[in-house]
């Protein structure tokens, strides 16, 4: 599975795609040439088709005898570099009303309220990032969305709403972190933010949201939160597990080498004989005779059971309980390599 990573460019790296290469500026009321796509400032461009019938960019041909025909308002592109570039249409607005009322004699009776700069930003829906953004919050119940519940129905007591104010550059990550800190949920569930029921990105800023989900400013913007367990404990099982299966695998492997280096079939004598003989006879070499005689903390050093443990010292201290005496005597004829007598 690859993951996307998100990049986030600054605005001079879309400058070419804003700016009008007539006047160098930003587009104001952007206007499209039909035959080529390439886009001017609405000024710009109809002064220059007074002199010429060619695109600026491409030399195409605009139209033959009247070029004014063959270009269209572009409101879309506007809207984006309203959008894009702070304070821009905010200024330019500003600009408008500035010189309607320096000349009173020009009739602006016939331009609509943007041509007259009578348009507030929240008219355009244009934010600003130091806008303070009105949003409501609520818990957002997985259950109820599963069976179709309207919020009418599952009006209750638990699902109430918080109304805050938040400026526009505040992101959904400044916003998980205020809700941990209000609800005090601990560090092992994790928030996530919702618009209706689709999961919010942490680098989206209020601004952002209202931009993708086409707020209308006819409310709070409406915002949901859901808390669900983190994944770092679910990480944790499975090297318990591999360790717990490993240290099965080592008891096996423990009793396995027990049983082969064990005296039983090594001698003519039986296994009882050598192996008491041994731990009477040389109690110093006892701990290199014996079958494992480290087992116990081997055992514990692999995570085994304190029973295997507690087991394998018992059976230690069985072989080192000293022998009866005619088992001693046989024990170290054997030793010595002997034929014991009579």
């Amino acid at each position: 599975m690859t993951m996307h990573r998100t990049t986030r460019i600054k605005i001079t790296e879309l400058n070419p795609h804003l700016m009008c290469v007539l006047c160098g500026g930003y587009f104001i009321d952007a206007t499209t040439i039909v035959e080529c796509l390439h886009s001017f400032c609405k000024l710009c461009i109809v002064r220059y088709l007074e002199t010429s019938k060619y695109c600026p960019i491409c030399d195409v041909q605009v139209h033959k005898t009247k070029p004014l025909l063959n270009i269209r308002s572009d409101k879309t592109l506007q809207d984006i570099v309203y959008k894009l570039v702070p304070g821009l249409f905010k200024n330019e607005m500003k600009r408008r009303r500035d010189f309607y009322a320096e000349h009173p004699s020009v009739d602006a009776g016939s331009g609509s309220n943007e041509d007259r700069g009578e348009v507030a930003d929240e008219d355009k829906r244009i934010i600003t990032d130091d806008e303070i953004i009105s949003l409501s919050i609520e818990f957002f119940d997985q259950n109820k969305h599963e069976r179709g519940i309207t919020e009418d129905e599952g009006n209750t007591k638990e699902s109430v709403k918080r109304y805050l104010q938040c400026p526009a550059a505040m992101t959904v990550m400044h916003l998980r972190k205020f809700l941990r800190s209000k609800m005090d949920i601990p560090c092992t569930y994790q928030v996530e933010v919702m618009y209706e029921d689709e999961p919010l990105k942490d680098y989206y800023t209020l601004m952002d949201i209202a931009y993708i989900y086409t707020w209308r400013r006819n409310g709070p913007l409406p915002l949901k939160y859901s808390v669900r367990p983190g994944c770092k404990k679910l990480k944790l099982s499975g090297p318990r597990e591999s360790l717990s299966g490993a240290g099965q695998q080592e008891l096996e492997s423990d009793s396995g080498s027990d049983k082969a280096s064990s005296p039983a079939g090594g001698g003519p004598s039986t296994s009882s004989t050598h192996s008491s003989a041994g731990a009477a006879g040389a109690p110093a070499a006892a701990p290199a005779q014996a079958a494992h005689p480290g087992f116990a903390h081997a055992a514990a050093a692999n995570g085994l059971t304190c029973s295997t443990a507690s087991t394998a010292l018992t059976r230690q201290q069985q072989q080192q309980q000293p022998p009866p005496p005619a088992a001693s005597k046989a024990s170290k004829a054997a030793v010595n390599g002997s034929t014991p007598l009579g």
